[in-house]
């Protein structure tokens, strides 16, 4: 399935501080850069849940403009740059609160500088969408797009993100299928007359509470969970692009919204801008050809997974993962392991168990979040040994294990690092375990490992899951993981058949110590 948006794409620089005084400096704990804009967060999104993904916006050439496409590309966007020469991409300065993850943002969108439209031939020479989502950030690419669907057979589904009043809405409008909108939006004093042109059905997020949606004489609310949100920017924009992909897959109204307020949901429980993704149900982002494997059938109880781009996870496997959780005898929280060789789809199968069974329910934390900083690795000579045995914190692993077993659902929440593949680094504090989550999932290579700390990580689980797949496809799937982040054709097989398969034997070593075997076939 193909997506096109087309609209604003900017360069954000991200900081997380404590909201300052008047007049007064801080110093933030936190900085991330990366692409923004709503098109372009929502056309992430979407790459991210499988669709092909197409922006069609201004970047241009600039250092600005270079470093917001290569992030885009990096999450596997497709970009149509209509930039004139000498195009300068807007940059946004955002400031998330670290106590509340509210966000605020200061920017020129597409404010300063005139972005031409597309033409047709540029547009006929793209693959054809099944949706496109227009944010009327830059009116002439917006109309062009929108002139151009208007050819196509059959004719896509047309999203407006409403996210504020922009005079371009007034021909847009008419021709939009869904509107989605937050309670927010309002039209200006004069404008009333559009709603009387509209066709399309409405979407209406109001934050935390109920999306409302109608469409004709059908309509209803979709709740949205209480979870922990530590960062919501991008949210809004995470909630276009699943609700895109879904519309695209053919999903009705309702659906495509209970969808979106899933992703969106996730996406406030982490910090930064793009980690988020790997909780998605791909374990690691971009790969959509790597961690894709799906468990057999028959589906899991809870759900719609296969609509929403999920992993397909065995309806026992889900049970038994309900069962440590809601284990009445045990005091304290309960910890599943999942172990196996790399490349075997733990990530997956864990991102898949967190999301039937509810973010109120199970977190996922990874061994990765471990791994030495590459100048550590490269001061022992260590570097071209990554992912080794010895090149992880075992010792800090076994203490933050511990914390989360014996926390009390009283008691604060637990701070875990994750791994970041786009920078090749752990990320400190950059995943919350609220104190009231019953199942704790985490994964990696050498849980089961009988050297150093690992034995003292594994007295605090409550089972271990030793996931397997055939070599063969372990081996493509690891060559296909190093080549999406970087490495050669070349390198990406000499590491696979190496080091990684070096490491698969340690493991494959401890697989008789699991409580359960998975094979992912």
């Amino acid at each position: 399935m193909t997506c096109w948006f087309a609209g604003l794409a900017t360069l954000d620089v991200i900081h997380r501080a404590a909201r300052p005084e008047r007049d007064q400096k801080v110093t933030a704990v936190r900085q991330d850069v990366s692409a923004g804009g709503p098109a372009a967060n929502a056309a992430v999104t979407a790459a991210a849940l499988g669709m092909r993904s197409v922006l069609v916006t201004a970047l241009g050439t600039s250092a600005v403009g270079t470093a917001a496409r290569a992030d885009l590309e990096r999450y596997g966007v497709e970009v149509h740059d209509v930039a004139r020469p000498h195009h300068d991409l807007a940059v946004s300065a955002v400031l998330v609160d670290d106590t509340t993850g509210e966000r605020s943002v200061v920017s020129a969108d597409g404010a300063l500088t005139q972005v031409p439209g597309p033409g047709p031939d540029e547009l006929a020479a793209l693959p054809a969408p099944d949706v496109v989502l227009l944010d009327g950030h830059h009116p002439d690419i917006a109309r062009s797009v929108l002139a151009h669907a208007r050819t196509l057979r059959p004719r896509p589904l047309i999203v407006l993100d409403a996210g504020r009043w922009r005079p371009v809405f007034a021909d847009l409008l008419p021709d939009a299928d869904v509107i989605a909108c937050s309670a927010a939006f309002r039209v200006p004093e004069g404008q009333e007359g559009w709603y009387a042109g509209l066709r399309g059905a409405t979407v209406v997020t109001h934050g935390s509470a109920p999306v409302d949606w109608w469409d004709g004489d059908a309509r209803g609310t979709i709740d949205v969970p209480a979870v922990p949100a530590v960062d919501t920017l991008g949210a809004g924009d995470a909630f276009h692009g699943a609700l895109t992909a879904a519309l695209a897959r053919g999903a009705e109204l309702p659906r495509a919204c209970a969808e979106a307020v899933r992703v969106a949901s996730l996406r406030v429980r982490y910090l930064g801008p793009r980690g988020w993704l790997a909780h998605l149900g791909g374990g690691e982002v971009p790969q959509r050809a790597v961690d894709e494997t799906p468990c057999p059938a028959p589906r899991a109880a809870d759900g719609d997974l296969a609509d929403a781009g999920l992993p397909a996870v065995p309806a026992d496997l889900v049970d038994r993962a309900r069962r440590l959780a809601d284990d009445p005898a045990r005091s304290g929280r309960a910890v599943l392991g999942l172990t196996g060789p790399p490349g075997a789809g733990k990530s997956t199968l864990a991102a898949g168990l967190a999301a039937a069974l509810g973010p109120d329910r199970a977190v996922v934390v990874g061994m990765d979040g471990f791994h030495l900083a590459n100048a550590v690795l490269e001061a022992r000579g260590s570097r071209e040994r990554k992912g080794a045995i010895d090149t992880f914190d075992d010792a800090g692993y076994a203490d933050l294990i511990g914390r989360i077993a014996a926390a009390h659902p009283d008691g604060d929440p637990v701070l875990a690092p994750e791994f970041r593949r786009e920078i090749e680094e752990p990320i400190a504090g950059a995943v919350v375990v609220p104190p009231g989550v019953p199942l704790v999932i985490t994964e990696g290579n050498y849980l089961l490992a009988g050297t150093g700390h690992w034995p003292r990580a594994r007295e605090h689980m409550t089972e271990v899951w030793y996931v397997d797949v055939p070599g063969d496809v372990r081996l493509e799937r690891l060559t296909a993981r190093h080549h999406a982040h970087g490495k050669t054709p070349e390198a990406a097989r000499a590491w696979a058949r190496g080091s990684d398969q070096h490491n698969a034997e340690v493991v494959a070593a401890t697989r008789d110590d699991a409580d359960l075997h998975v094979t992912i076939e």
